[in-house]
Parts: C-alpha cells; structure tokens; sequence
C-alpha cells in the first residue's frame, strides 16, 4: 500500500506521524492484506485545519482517499483535536473498506450461483434436496 500524506495550515509533527501510524496505517494495512496482490491500494490523506484563525469547535479535518483498483472510498472527518479526528476517521474508512468488500463477495457468490444454475447435467445426474429420485436403483 503506497500512503500520501498532505497538510494544510498544519505542520505534522514525528509525534502526529508516530501516532498516525499506529493507529490509522496499521489496522487499515491489515484490513487489505487481501488486496496487496491483486492490485495495488493508494491511499491519500490529507490532515489539517479548516482556517487559521478559528480556536474553538471542529477546526482540525481529516480526509482519506483509498483507490482500490477501479474504485474510490472515500471518509471525512472533523473534530477539536487531530487525533481524534483521525480516530474517527479510521472507523469511517474501516467500515468503508469492510462494505467494499462484502459486497465484492456478494458479487463473486452471485457469479458462481449463476454458473452453477447454467450449467446443465444429464437428468441421471441429477441431485434432489427432499426425499429419493424415482426409480434410483433400477
């Protein structure tokens, strides 16, 4: 996974880049070991304030932008502190990433049931579910 990080009007400290690797980089890595071969993840975020003036309310902004393939997720956060923002926004993007990839097994099971209901058997072959097939042994 290839991270991009960016700041506005905010100056990242190695204690903010410690912490942010530790509590955002870590589970969101180990959510998409599944991934890592198949194509490759780029995630962008982008850590800030929203002016330079305001001091009090939601004035830090978390972002994250995670290219999976051919798709985007995408979570936003605010909050009165940096790290809480990114708290909240490492929740958002893990329920994210844990929809994307239910619905890709959906998609993947659906594929397979259809296969399955295509594919055509010679009528001895068949397999009922309740009781016996007429004339099973004869």
């Amino acid at each position: 996974m290839r991270v991009i990080i960016h700041q506005k009007n905010l100056v990242i400290t190695p204690a903010l880049n410690v912490y942010i690797e530790a509590k955002l980089l870590k589970p969101l890595r180990r959510l998409l070991k599944p991934y890592s071969g198949k194509e490759f993840p780029i995630l962008e975020l982008e850590f800030g304030r929203v002016t330079r003036h305001h001091r009090k309310g939601k004035v830090y902004h978390a972002e994250a932008n995670l290219s999976l393939g051919g798709k985007l997720l995408r979570a936003e956060a605010d909050d009165e502190d940096i790290r809480t923002a990114s708290d909240l926004l490492e929740e958002e993007l893990e329920k994210q990433i844990k929809a994307h990839k239910s619905r890709m097994l959906a998609l993947y099971k659906r594929g397979a049931r259809r296969a399955k209901k295509e594919m055509r058997l010679d009528p001895a072959a068949r397999m009922y579910r309740k009781g016996r097939i007429l004339n099973e042994g004869s």
